[in-house]
């Protein structure tokens, strides 16, 4: 029986879905839907998101909910991008958003991860692309512009700079087309440009690849105006523009290989084109099919039946700060036998959570790079700030939360601000209550002292169960534990401690 999967990719410009169908190992596209939303058209600092842009997202977001609904919740991915990041009423339209997907919640990614998933979508959906050469690729959104240079499916660096077909609209007044307004856009834009065209200059690449909307839609252009055989040339751009010139204004811009909906973006976004051309001395980019939905489709089934690459994400941040791996090891191991001894009343922790207390047994000493003093603060402050490849930003908070959490006093304040449902915040509980009881049992390094404790956890109370003769021996855990007690107590939650005798 065929698994079924979906990704909707919320941009700034148009909002994706793609369905997809994992047969035999193999993905087959099913169904490629998209909506011209322009959610990022008259953002601002102060304005945030306009009542007309969030009107016609959720009716988009109705539209693909209906598309998605026999899909088991843990095959969909639902990505957020720049005007999801940066606005100021975002995190209200986001909750209308979640009420409308059936609370499937909706990961708002960094420029950096959006450019590693855009970066994975062209590597698996372009077949030309050369794989043993450096490759530079470029993907205008309406908010923002992403800039990668890989090899293969690795890596190498990556960026995001906040420009986009939609925002540069704010250059065109009344949607007036002018070599004047078209000036100030391209010179706007490489002052962006300015900060990564060292790192992406031509001498790190041998090959360039447009990828998204706007790429491909001038790609169109040229190609109907007989401008291009394929992909987009410089000299193509000049007469282009030249063409486009002969326009007063948007809605007057009519050309054979334009579509309709591409009438408001076109010129801005043939205008950050120009200015990219320009500034990384582009002569000629290809252009690929694939881009960010196609990546997170690909990212999302690898978590599920591969490799999920926030586990290296992890491996890589504790080796940055020399976290010693047996260290790691040992309190993931500990973590996950005292897992093992704890019996739940009315909470269920999932795979989910599971992970979180994996990643935080295994990064919760970063901080001591810096400081041993209060170094939970010092964790938790790198791993929020921390580009951690696959890691939304949310997931960064809340792994970053728990991390800070781990020992010495705490409050549930902080935990209460990452506004958790009451069922996820009594799950999140019990993740810290399990982390914390790992430091206590890991100081010796031993992980059997774990078949001595014997937990229980309730929405109204934890307990830890000791056994005496074991306790009277090991002192130093037995006192760790009595100080375990007092903490949680300070910070307003009941933990009983009791024994037994074997």
């Amino acid at each position: 029986m065929r698994e079924l999967y979906a990704t909707i990719d919320l941009g700034s410009n148009s909002f994706h879905m793609l369905t997809a169908a994992l047969d035999n190992d193999e993905i087959r596209i099913i169904e490629s839907n998209s909506d011209k939303v322009m959610l990022a058209e008259g953002l601002s600092k102060s304005k945030g998101i306009s009542p007309a842009a969030m009107k016609r997202g959720l009716e988009c977001a109705t539209r693909f909910a209906q598309r998605i609904e026999n899909i088991p919740q843990e095959n969909i991915r639902i990505v957020g991008t720049n005007t999801l990041r940066a606005a100021k009423n975002a995190e209200s339209y986001i909750k209308e958003l979640e009420k409308i997907f059936s609370r499937t919640p909706i990961d708002i990614i960094s420029g950096v991860e959006e450019a590693r998933l855009i970066y994975l979508g062209v590597n698996h959906s372009w077949s030309s692309i050369n794989k043993d050469t450096r490759n530079l690729v470029a993907d205008i959104g309406g908010g923002s512009t992403e800039f990668i240079i890989g090899k293969n499916f690795k890596l190498k660096q990556a960026d995001s700079l906040r420009m986009g077909c939609v925002a540069y609209g704010r250059f065109f007044p009344e949607q007036k087309i002018s070599e004047k307004n078209f000036n100030k856009a391209v010179k706007s834009a490489k002052l962006e440009l300015s900060n990564i065209k060292k790192d992406f200059s031509k001498k790190h690449w041998e090959y360039a690849i447009g990828s998204a909307g706007t790429f491909k839609a001038i790609e169109r252009l040229l190609i109907e105006q007989e401008l291009s055989e394929e992909g987009i040339s410089f000299e193509g751009l000049k007469e282009l523009k030249k063409r486009i010139f002969a326009f007063e204004n948007f809605d007057t811009l009519s050309m054979k290989g334009l579509k309709p909906l591409r009438e408001k973006t076109i010129v801005p976004g043939l205008a950050i084109t120009w200015a990219i051309f320009e500034t990384l001395k582009i002569d000629h980019m290809h252009i690929s099919r694939g881009g960010l939905r196609e990546g997170v489709l690909y990212d999302l089934i690898g978590r599920l039946k591969a490799e999920d690459i926030r586990e290296r994400s992890i491996r890589a941040l504790r080796r940055r700060y020399h976290v010693p791996e047996a260290r790691s090891e040992l309190f993931q191991k500990i973590s996950r036998k005292l897992l093992k001894n704890l019996t739940l009343k009315n909470i269920e922790l999932n795979q989910a959570h599971l992970l979180y207390l994996d990643w935080a047994a295994q990064a919760c000493r970063v901080g001591l790079a810096i400081s041993h003093s209060q170094y939970q603060n010092h964790s938790e402050y790198l791993i929020r700030h921390s580009e951690l490849s696959g890691f939304t930003i949310r997931e960064r908070i809340i792994l970053s939360v728990l991390v800070k959490s781990h020992r010495r006093k705490f409050n549930l304040e902080t935990i209460d601000a990452l506004g958790f449902d009451e069922e996820k915040r009594n799950c999140f509980l019990v993740l810290v209550f399990l982390l914390r009881l790992t430091g206590i049992i890991g100081q010796n390094g031993k992980t059997n002292n774990c078949e001595h404790i014997r937990l229980k956890a309730s929405p109204d109370l934890f307990e830890i169960q000791l056994d005496k003769p074991w306790a009277n021996k090991h002192s130093m855990i037995r006192k760790a534990i009595s100080q375990e007690k007092t903490y949680w107590e300070k910070a307003g939650f009941p933990l009983r401690q009791s024994y037994w005798a074997e």
